[in-house]
C-alpha cells in the first residue's frame, strides 16, 4: 500500500522508482510464503527498504554486524533478506541480517495470531 507517508520514505531514498520496485517485489515475495504485516511493521520495513536505496545510490555501506546475533532469526527470513539485497548488489553482504529481522518480527506475529 502506498501512502503519503510511503511516498515521502521512497522519495528519502534518492531513487524513489528503484524503491517502488523493491517494495513491490518485497511484498510479492511476502505473499509467496504467507507473511503479512501490519502497518507498523510495513512502515518499518519500507523505512529499511528506502535506507538501503539510498545507501545503495550513494555507495555508503554499513558497518560490519556480528552474525551470531542472528542466530535465532529462521534460515527462511535470511533467505528472504538476501533475496530482497540481491536487488542492491552494491550492498554489503551483513545487509541482510539486519533486513532479516523485519520479516522474522512479521512471522512471530502471525504464528501468534493463529495461536
Amino acid at each position: 500500500m502506498i501512502t503519503t507517508e510511503v511516498k515521502h520514505l521512497m522519495k528519502k531514498s534518492g531513487d524513489e522508482g528503484r524503491c517502488e520496485t523493491m517494495l513491490a517485489i518485497t511484498q510479492s515475495l511476502l505473499a509467496a510464503v504467507g507473511i503479512s504485516m501490519s502497518e507498523a511493521q510495513w512502515l518499518s520495513l519500507v523505512s529499511h527498504l528506502s535506507a538501503m536505496v539510498y545507501r545503495s545510490v550513494n555507495n555508503d555501506p554499513i558497518p560490519p554486524v556480528d552474525k551470531g546475533m542472528f542466530q535465532e532469526v529462521s534460515a527462511e527470513s535470511i533467505e528472504l533478506a538476501a533475496k530482497v539485497c540481491e536487488m542492491l548488489p552494491e550492498l554489503h553482504e551483513d545487509e541482510k541480517y539486519l533486513l532479516s529481522i523485519h520479516f522474522e518480527s512479521a512471522k512471530i506475529t502471525n504464528e501468534m495470531k493463529e495461536e
